[in-house]
């Protein structure tokens, strides 16, 4: 019986002992789990800091490009005025991810010490067993533990149960050794976790003295022109002149397409004499009757235009900074200077191409009502995308194009800015392009 009784104590411990084996093992699944999520994060933080450092890089290039006229001046205030806004945004980027470095340095660190605790009453509990075993696997010892068997099958699990421990300590030795291996892992992740953080600290302060030589040159430019008011207003006076002019040509185009939609939607449904057809189903895009008269495959097509809504592709292929906003929006720093921009402008190198958005047809092609340049109206089902200032044209109208095909090369004036103005409709109703495209 008290054999017996022993071997039933070392399989509570070999229970109990693997009890603890699978939990140390769930613990480490779990926080290898969220060192994960937080690694994604750190590292979606650092893509995105790539891309703003891209942005700022275009931007002076740009920058650099602008003429002394007030026309140019104007054009550089709103370029300096977008990369602060760029600036600050890296800025505001490197501050979150550095408070996320510090959370993950925290947290990293807290965990290794449980799990470095863990490790030693591990290695005390595996020298303790080990310590007993030295006696116990004498080989006096296990001789008289298998000669003392009452019988032959009683000796046989008792050699069965020698090498099943010795086995099990053997593994034991090897678990503790891989989880030394781990910790020594996490210790350099750690490391150079805090190597980022000091690298953070200084890209950060750098970045910080950027964004207030920028501020001060902006201020600077503001003072040069605001004893330029006259011209300035004269200016801005032509430029809204030119949008509004350009606005109503849009809206002319697309009324004409709408109008032909429903007269060839009529022409479609009549019934000649003497003939029986099937009319075909058709919708109105605007649902007043007042839209577009559009088939199965439009009403399709303007679906799947809006389920991509904010992921658009940018209509420029190559560098480019949006130089003016959608709406009314003033000259930064400049209260009476005020313009009303129906789409966006994008500012790019010299002959850089203008890229259609999504699939969709070439519906109209027009001269600019002031200027020798060319815009282009793609329509997608019920919204239409419109590409102007464009001095050569690779489409024609009534082309059917994909999305990423090429438009036609963006105008450079002669003071050097080359401006796609973008435009985003449903029918007549005019759209926000930065809540559409991604910028």
């Amino acid at each position: 019986m008290k054999k017996i009784s022993d071997m039933q104590k070392f399989h509570n411990k070999a229970s109990f002992t693997s009890f603890v084996r699978w939990g140390l093992l769930v613990f480490i699944l779990h926080f290898s789990f969220h060192l994960s999520i937080s690694a994604q994060t750190v590292q979606q933080m650092k893509k995105d800091r790539a891309r703003l450092e891209q942005q700022i890089k275009e931007s002076q290039k740009l920058l650099a490009s602008t003429g002394k006229d007030v026309k140019s001046q104007l054009a550089q205030l709103s370029v300096l005025s977008e990369r602060i806004r760029q600036q600050t945004e890296l800025v505001t980027q490197l501050d979150n991810e550095l408070k996320a470095t510090d959370a993950e340095i925290t947290r990293l660190g807290s965990e290794l010490k449980e799990l470095e605790t863990e490790l030693q009453m591990r290695k005390k509990r595996y020298a303790s067993a080990l310590g007993q075993s030295v006696h116990r696997n004498s080989f006096e010892n296990r001789m008289l533990f298998l000669l003392s068997s009452d019988t032959f099958r009683q000796m046989y699990r008792r050699m069965r149960y020698l090498g099943e421990y010795a086995h099990f300590q053997a593994q034991q030795g090897r678990e503790i050794q891989a989880k030394q291996q781990e910790l020594e892992t996490k210790r350099e992740e750690l490391e150079s976790l805090k190597t980022s953080q000091t690298e953070l600290l200084a890209q950060q302060k750098a970045e910080q003295q950027a964004l207030a030589s920028q501020k001060a040159e902006q201020q600077t430019l503001v003072s040069r022109l605001q004893k330029k008011q006259a011209d300035i207003k004269s200016e801005i006076k032509r430029q809204q002149s030119e949008y509004d002019r350009l606005d109503k040509k849009i809206e002319q185009l697309i009324n004409e397409q709408i109008a032909a939609s429903q007269a060839k939607s009529k022409g479609k449904t009549s019934t000649p004499k003497g003939k029986d057809t099937t009319k075909k189903t058709e919708t109105t895009g605007s649902g007043t009757g007042g839209g577009f008269k559009m088939s199965a495959d439009d009403v399709k097509l303007s679906g799947s235009f809006l389920s991509n809504k904010g992921r658009l592709p940018v209509p420029v292929q190559g560098s480019y900074m949006i130089a003016a906003h959608y709406g009314i929006h003033q000259m930064p720093n400049m209260k009476y200077v005020t313009v009303n921009n129906q789409g966006v402008d994008l500012r790019c190198g010299a002959g850089a191409t203008a890229r259609n958005i999504f699939d969709g047809e070439v519906s109209a092609i027009f001269e600019h009502p002031s200027r020798k340049t060319y815009g282009v109206l793609v329509r997608h089902g019920d919204y239409i995308s419109v590409y102007c200032n464009l001095a050569t044209l690779s489409v024609r109208q009534g082309d059917k194009i994909k999305g990423g095909t090429a438009i036609g090369t963006i105008h450079t004036d002669p003071s050097g800015e080359s401006i796609l103005q973008f435009q985003l409709r449903k029918e007549l109703q005019r759209l926000n392009p930065e809540e559409w495209i991604k910028f």
